[in-house]
Parts: structure tokens; C-alpha cells; sequence
């Protein structure tokens, strides 16, 4: 994996020690503060003309993606779905899918990296968006009622979502965690996701230097731990690679879960 693009992902999930949802709350923000100073650094970068790091805005993957979410639905009806993207960015798959006419909800820490994706939506942005504030953060929706934004912590409680999406889509995000933030993490999508939902996931493969990250490399095994989605999801399939990187020793691998029985 080149080494450069390994710092720069470091610098963007800084490591942690301590379980983020177990936190007291001053801590939990003191930490949050950081992180957000870290995630605006590297964002400033990469709209400044840096490198891309975990990026793909290749539309073809983003088609890819929507194909084995709709292969993975058990409806053979053409319903709209309603999908959830945990740590977007600015990732084209949120565009792309609403494009196709399905109902999209992003959550993410950083407001450059919405605003980026707002863009792709039009130049219109500030006639075809509307923003409020919450406790949790600034929510934007979309004058089609089809997209909507949330700028803030993924790991806070928004009872407002809860069993609300079809479709969990997830690229890199959970490798991109420490691990011991993965608990929380999943926890929360559970709570997000729909009886049946399902999850689409992508996470790296690395040659070598396994035990490293983020990103970090990620398995079958890894993904169904008890204190990962294993505590409240079922395997469903292997995807094999999804698309090829331009990171030597690295491939993109897809995975299909399902949410099981509430626990």
C-alpha cells in the first residue's frame, strides 16, 4: 500500500484508546473537536488539488454498488428504496442513486465534504436546499424530499431514523474505524436499518501490512464479530472484488448483509 496515502487516512481517523460511545460527554466533544479539525485539514487538501486517498468518483463503481444492492432486495417490485450512507463524504453514490430515483440520506462530520456533494446536485444549491439546526447538527433536505444530509456525529442517537432504511450503503466506512469504535458504530446502523434491511459494504484487502490502519483490512470474519455487525446482522454473500484501485497490493471487496432478528 503506498505509505503516503497510509499516513493521510491516519490523519483523518486519528487512533483512539477508549470505546467512543462509552465516554463521558465533555470528553466525547473535546474528541469530536479534534476529529473534525483532522477531517477539515484533509478535505481542505483534497479540494485544493491534493491526492484523492480513499476516493472513487468513477460513476461505473457507483452503478456497480446500486446493481448488487437491488440484486440483494428480495422485492421484485421497482418501490424506491431508502438508503442510508454512514461517513459519505462527498461520495457520487449518494447523486448517483438519488438520480435513479431512490430516497438518500448521507451523514457526515465534515461540512466541506456535504457542501461538495450538495454541488452535485446542481449549482442551484442555496435555492434547492434547506438547513435547519438540531442538537445532533445541521440537517439539509433537498427540495425533491428525496435527499437529505446530516452534518455531525454518526454515533449520536437520532430517534428520528430509527428502522427507517431499506438500505445501510457503507464504502470503506467500517474499515476506515479503530476497532473499538466498531461496536458503536454498528450498533447504531442496527438501530437505523429496517427489520430486513440490507447492508452493502466495501472494504479493503491488503497484501500486507494487515495489522495496520486505518484502512484497516477487513475480512468475513472481521466483519461478523460479536462486536461488529455479527451482533446484530447475517452474512449473506461474498461480492469478490467490486472494482480495481490503483493502490498496488490493495483490492476493493464487496460484501452483502442482512439485519437478523432484533436483539
Amino acid at each position: 500500500m503506498n505509505i503516503a496515502l497510509s499516513i493521510l487516512i491516519i490523519v483523518a481517523y486519528p487512533q483512539t484508546t477508549r470505546s467512543f460511545a462509552s465516554e463521558g460527554l465533555s470528553t466525547r466533544r473535546k474528541r469530536l473537536r479534534i476529529k473534525m479539525s483532522s477531517w477539515n485539514d484533509t478535505w481542505s487538501d483534497i479540494l485544493n488539488g491534493g491526492p484523492k486517498r480513499w476516493k472513487v468518483d468513477d460513476v461505473e463503481a457507483k452503478q456497480k454498488a446500486l446493481t448488487h444492492i437491488t440484486d440483494a432486495i428480495s422485492s421484485s417490485d421497482n418501490t424506491p428504496l431508502r438508503i442510508l450512507c454512514p461517513l459519505a463524504g462527498d461520495d457520487p453514490f449518494v447523486h448517483y442513486a438519488w438520480s435513479q430515483g431512490h430516497d438518500v440520506t448521507a451523514i457526515d462530520l465534515v461540512p466541506a465534504a456535504l457542501k461538495g456533494m450538495r454541488l452535485q446536485f446542481g449549482e442551484n444549491s442555496d435555492e434547492d436546499w434547506s438547513s435547519t439546526s438540531r442538537t445532533s447538527g445541521t440537517v439539509w433536505k433537498h427540495k425533491s424530499g428525496r435527499a437529505t444530509l446530516y452534518q455531525g456525529d454518526m454515533l449520536m442517537r437520532r430517534p428520528e431514523l430509527q428502522s427507517s432504511f431499506d438500505v445501510i450503503y457503507d464504502k470503506d466506512s467500517f474499515g476506515a474505524l479503530n476497532r473499538d469504535m466498531r461496536r458503536a458504530y454498528c450498533q447504531r446502523l442496527s438501530e437505523f436499518i429496517k427489520g430486513d434491511g440490507v447492508v452493502y459494504v466495501e472494504v479493503k484487502n491488503k497484501e500486507s501490512g494487515r495489522e495496520f490502519g486505518p484502512p484497516y483490512h477487513v475480512e468475513k470474519d472481521d466483519l461478523m464479530e460479536e462486536t461488529s455487525f455479527g451482533c446484530a446482522f447475517d452474512y449473506v454473500k461474498g461480492l469478490g472484488e467490486v472494482y480495481p484501485l490503483n493502490m498496488g497490493g490493495v483490492r476493493q471487496m464487496g460484501h452483502i448483509l442482512r439485519r437478523g432478528l432484533r436483539k
